[in-house]
């Protein structure tokens, strides 16, 4: 167990890194066109439900590490 448990924590820490990098690109495509439409920043659902995600990940990846400790 403790090895799987590690084995999913590493695979879900490159889960943890797509949702950051994917956060960052979308907040930067919200604000570019927030600019281009000359409007103050909107939400923008996408990045909301991303960065819920990236919470998630991160509890999970938490918990992984802590199961497969000795």
């Amino acid at each position: 167990m403790d090895d799987q448990a590690a084995g999913l924590a590493r695979d879900i820490e490159v889960v943890n890194r797509a949702l950051e990098t994917s956060r960052i690109f979308l907040a930067a495509l919200a604000r570019a066109d927030d600019a281009r439409e000359l409007r103050q920043p909107t939400n923008f659902p996408l990045l909301t439900l991303i960065e819920q995600a990236e919470k998630v990940a991160a509890r999970v990846t938490k918990y992984l590490r802590e199961v497969s400790r000795p």
